[in-house]
């Protein structure tokens, strides 16, 4: 950071109301405090020309943005606050870098359990030594687009440049920036967690072709449980210009009345016809509208999917069992999954994902009372979830996670590969205008970034999971 950039970002800040760079920094876990300082040396690097402007008019007395152009310190503290704010980048291996392109190379490595082991290390003289089993390969990953729009209105602005004139700490651009911040941070967060999952899902994947649900059908039944579950989301990748790259990978089809069936997006605005619902998580389908109300089926359907096997489906039904013995037996399985990991793998895991209502649960455990208690299996001072037999936990907080309640996943951190590729940039601003072309007094801007978010097809195997449901509700019904 030049001295000029390392000023304005400290007047940024005291405008925002942050703490200084150095000590925000110095707060991060070490993953993330790697992902935002290579991401704020590339950002530096392709806006060195805008930031040193920015410092010779600001020290000039020019402290007023125009009406064309944001500071680009403003972008700079986004960018620096919107990935401080990301719990999931933690367990990702996170960095930035200048390769945006069509497609970016993601580089990494991986042990061959069929290649030499330890004991094939030794080798006496003359005899052929054995090659690591360590194998380097690269993956070609899809940049996904990250934008965002604001706008205001000039009365809007000019009343709170008099607000702050009278000393009221409000400025109209500060908090649209303050929006896209959160906004663009919650979407990076919901990309690193769900991509985890996903991975998780798909090593070991298992199709299953046309499952009947016709013969399911009577009482009045609208909602069907598929024979497996969780069933593994469909994977596409998409160009930039949003066109699917290859085939569908695990796909999902629908057919109902001979008719392929699309997913319902809740969006209101899809034509009328049937559509499909589906909880992954439980393996629970039924069919809406386009309006999204719930149909009762009478022609013949039938579904094409592929769960995961890489998963212990827990029954929370507790049965003859007390409750805190019934939540010893997930404590169980979740060691049992971890076991999976480190003795059948060799993949060392160190966090496991769970919602707070999940980890109320666990928190009823016997293993928790004094009497009961197994060293790493702990409680934090406040009496919350804080390792399970060694192995730290956090909760799945965030919009637009897949856990919900029903997932646990445990894992070994920098298996997936989360690559900043293009800084944040902010468009200049624009006058809004009306139907009829004429201009509206509202001014508007958008930020546009591009992020890659990969796991390696070898480094899924290092992600295992729980599922937890219930055996008494998880039944064909009437209902969601």
């Amino acid at each position: 950071m030049t001295p000029e950039i390392r000023q304005l970002q400290e007047a940024a800040d005291r405008m925002f109301q942050f703490e200084p760079e150095p000590r925000r920094l110095e707060k991060m876990p070490p993953g993330r405090r790697k992902l935002v300082s290579s991401a704020l040396e590339l950002f530096d690097c392709c806006h060195l020309a805008k930031l040193t402007d920015d410092h010779k008019r600001l020290t000039a007395g020019d402290s007023q943005t125009s009406d064309v152009s944001v500071p680009g310190i403003f972008l700079r503290t986004v960018l620096r606050e919107a990935l401080s704010d990301l719990p999931m980048t933690g367990f990702v291996d996170g960095d930035a870098t200048l390769m945006m392109g069509p497609t970016v190379t993601i580089p990494y490595s991986y042990r061959d359990l069929t290649a030499a082991g330890a004991a094939n290390s030794r080798t006496y003289e003359g005899q052929e030594i054995a090659r690591a089993g360590v194998k380097q390969a690269a993956d070609q990953a899809y940049p996904i687009p990250q934008k965002l729009a604001f706008s205001f209105s000039d009365e809007l602005q000019y009343l709170t440049k008099s607000a702050v004139a009278y000393g009221e700490n409000f400025n109209v651009l500060s908090e649209n920036i303050n929006n896209l911040k959160r906004i663009l941070a919650e979407d990076t967060n919901q990309l690193c967690g769900n991509e985890m999952l996903q991975a998780s899902d798909e090593y070991g994947a298992v199709a299953v072709i046309n499952e009947n649900l016709a013969a399911k059908y009577g009482g009045g039944k609208r909602v069907f449980t598929l024979a497996h579950f969780p069933v593994v989301r469909p994977r596409r990748y998409f160009d930039l210009q949003g066109n699917q790259v290859g085939n569908t990978i695990n796909p999902l089809t629908v057919t109902y009345n001979s008719t392929a069936l699309g997913e319902y997006d809740g969006s209101g605005a899809q034509p009328p016809g049937s559509y499909y619902v589906i909880n992954y998580n439980l393996g629970e389908i039924w069919l809406v509208n386009q309006s999204g109300a719930i149909q009762t089926p009478t022609q013949s359907w039938t579904v094409s999917y592929s769960y995961t096997n890489n998963t212990h489906l827990w029954d929370s039904d507790p049965g003859v069992s007390a409750t805190d013995e019934r939540w010893d037996d997930f404590l169980y399985r979740l060691k049992y999954r971890k076991s999976v990991l480190e003795d059948q793998r060799y993949y060392l895991p160190d966090f496991s994902l769970l919602s707070g209502v999940l980890t109320l649960g666990v928190e009823q455990a016997k293993s928790f009372a004094e009497q009961h208690r197994k060293p790493g299996t702990e409680l934090d001072e406040a009496g919350s979830l804080y390792a399970i037999n060694k192995v730290p936990t956090w909760k799945t907080a965030g919009p637009g996670l897949w856990y919900g309640d029903a997932r646990v996943l445990i894992g070994q951190k920098g298996l997936t590969k989360f690559r900043y590729v293009k800084p944040l940039e902010l468009s200049k601003l624009q006058q809004d205008r009306g139907p009829n072309g004429r201009m509206t007094g509202k001014k508007s801007a958008y930020a546009a970034q591009w992020v890659c978010v990969h796991t390696p097809t070898p480094l899924k195997a290092g992600y295992t999971t729980v599922t937890v449901y219930s055996g008494s509700l998880r039944v064909d019904r009437v209902d969601p």
